[in-house]
């Protein structure tokens, strides 16, 4: 019967199911090992007081009864220190520049197990600025036209006649509250000397605000990692020492390192050299929404026409008005009859509004930090 080849595997960051069955976890380390059949051969129990060195055939250390083999083996990979306290079992990783030079997993580590990440670099976070875009709102005509038995500007106390439009007024022709032509407000004192017109009425004024926070053709803003490390998983045969892993072997700037959750001090020895990394981070930064505020400078107007016919045919004269202020007009000749009137659509004139807002608040948080410590 010839000498059994016997293989110790070690695997890193990932279980496997083995068929060698180690008689303890220092003979393991030391390359001795008890190979056992899982298909059923050789189902008797070895004699533990054998001793194969005295039989002198060179098969005498594989007992024939049970097909129990014990044997040496050297790694074929790197002998590792075993793990320090707390932390992984030793593995490969590929600590650089996040640029995508990374090589690949080496072939005894194949699969790339884990990515994380370092040296976060975060730009400044791009608001604003913020500005406004012209007003905007709608006009509304005059509630109160009036004649005056004085002209303009008449003083207070001076009678006055109301010709008022209609609620809601649209414009359209409108008889109410006629002033017959030639009243009188007193010996000599025609009551239509002068018109007051009230200023137009302005509604639902406001700014639209312009946020350029989101515009794509700025520069980014997006916080991006200047470092990377890449975990590769593999497995390597053979014994070491009983403090020692058999691991493969570092290459292609590939190192050995070992690695806990949380940020920690490494060990004093063996494995020195440390990085803190993390799995990811989380942008919570934002920019206040921009705003606007109330505008300035704009105004509404419009022309209104008095007429003597109570149908809106016979013009006696136009006024133009406006948002700003009352509008009064002299009438010449004076005791003119107001009998209707109409109004043109009003005109809206945009104004300008002060833009506050685009300021940015927040941080960046850094996820699953992570202490890698690597033989120097």
């Amino acid at each position: 019967m010839g000498k059994t080849n016997c293989v110790h595997r070690t695997v890193f960051l990932a279980s496997a199911v083995m068929a060698v069955l180690v008689t303890g976890l220092n003979g393991c380390s030391e390359g001795r090992v008890t190979y056992r059949p899982i298909d059923g051969e050789g189902g008797g129990t070895p004699d533990a007081g054998a001793d194969a060195s005295d039989s002198g055939d060179e098969d005498a250390d594989v007992p024939s009864t049970d097909g129990v083999v014990d044997c040496d083996f050297q790694c074929l990979g790197d002998c590792a220190p075993f793990r320090p306290a707390g932390f992984t079992f030793p593995f490969l990783a590929w600590i650089g520049p996040n640029d995508g030079t990374a090589p690949d997993c080496p072939d005894a580590a194949p699969v790339e197990q884990f990515t994380w990440h370092a040296e976060l670099v975060i730009p400044p976070k791009k608001c604003g600025p913020c500005s406004c875009g012209p007003s905007s709102g709608t006009c509304t005509l005059p509630t109160n036209i009036t004649a005056h038995a004085a002209t303009c500007w008449p003083p207070e106390g001076t009678i006055a006649t109301p010709t008022n439009p209609p609620a809601a007024w649209d414009g359209s022709c409108a008889a109410e509250q006629a002033i017959p032509a030639g009243l009188s407000c007193g010996p000599g004192v025609p009551c239509v000397q002068s018109v007051t017109i009230s200023p137009l009425g302005v509604e639902g004024e406001a700014c639209a605000a312009i946020d350029p926070s989101s515009n794509t053709t700025t520069a980014p803003t997006k916080p991006s990692w200047s470092s990377l490390v890449r975990v590769c998983e593999g497995s390597a045969f053979g014994a070491c020492d009983s403090d020692e892993h058999c691991i493969p072997a570092e290459q292609n700037g590939y190192r050995h390192c070992v690695e806990r959750l949380g940020i920690h001090a490494c060990p004093d020895v063996d494995y020195t050299e440390r990085f803190i990394v993390y799995d990811s981070f989380e942008d919570q930064r934002m920019c206040s929404p921009c705003t606007c505020g109330a505008p300035e400078g704009s105004s509404c107007s419009a022309w209104i026409t008095l007429y003597e016919d109570a149908v809106c045919s016979a013009k006696t004269f136009n006024i133009s008005v406006s948002s700003s202020k009352p509008t009064c007009l002299d009438i010449n000749p004076e005791g003119q009859g107001i009998a209707a009137k109409t109004a043109k659509a009003p005109t809206y004139h945009s104004g300008v509004c002060e833009a506050s807002g685009g300021v940015p608040s927040g941080e960046v948080v850094l996820a699953g930090p992570r202490t890698l410590c690597c033989r120097p």
